[in-house]
């Protein structure tokens, strides 16, 4: 069976001088959620102009090299790359506080965090237990929901146990609790939002 086209072009990069490089998994702590190690600032200033203010949809187009459209293979590629990939995932803006959800709660919560993959720290709602106070909050808490901060306290990008630790140290009758509604590629990515910002307009 003839390569695809796909595998052609990965192949024609394969060959050019390019290196790339990959985190190494980490490993898992005892709470049984997966470590990352703590993110790192973004690199690049107005990249969300890339994503066409928040409403253009990551396309395969994107990923198209002109080296591509010389050899007359841009149309046959866009089309495979864009084979399974859900086109309706749009840009989040990590500095528009509408993407925000905040909510003071209780202990015990009945939040089951979990720590982020792919080495940007930081922990997400996996799951909201029926024995909490977190179960009957509004607004309701959605699994994915990415936890920025406890109180006053910045948290974007901690470990796992340092994140569980703040929220123990709380002495508030109820703890307030920040949470960033969207893909860790938006908030902990180029985009992200300063500690600022935070300061300003979340805090």
């Amino acid at each position: 069976q003839p390569p695809s086209l796909l595998a052609l072009h990965m192949l024609a990069l394969a060959s050019t001088s390019f290196v790339g490089f990959a985190p190494l998994s980490a490993p898992a702590s005892r709470s049984g959620a997966v470590r990352a190690r703590p993110a790192v600032a973004g690199l690049l200033d107005g990249v969300k102009d890339a994503f066409g203010g928040g409403d253009k949809p990551l396309v395969a187009a994107d990923r198209v090299t002109p080296f591509d459209r010389w050899l007359g293979l841009d149309k046959d590629l866009e089309a495979e790359l864009n084979d399974g990939v859900d086109q309706d995932v749009t840009y989040v803006d990590p500095s528009d506080a509408s993407n925000y959800v905040s909510l003071s709660l209780v202990k015990p919560m009945g939040i089951a965090f979990v720590e982020n993959e792919g080495g940007c720290g930081g922990v997400f709602v996996d799951e909201v237990l029926n024995s909490g106070s977190a179960a009957s909050a509004s607004p309701v808490l959605a699994r994915g929901d990415q936890l920025v901060a406890v109180g006053s306290t910045l948290v974007l990008g901690w470990e796992f146990d340092a994140t569980l630790d703040a929220i123990k140290a709380s002495d508030d009758s109820a703890t307030k609790l920040v949470l960033f509604r969207g893909p860790t590629s938006f908030l902990y990515g180029p985009t992200k939002a300063s500690e600022e910002w935070y300061q300003e307009n979340l805090l």
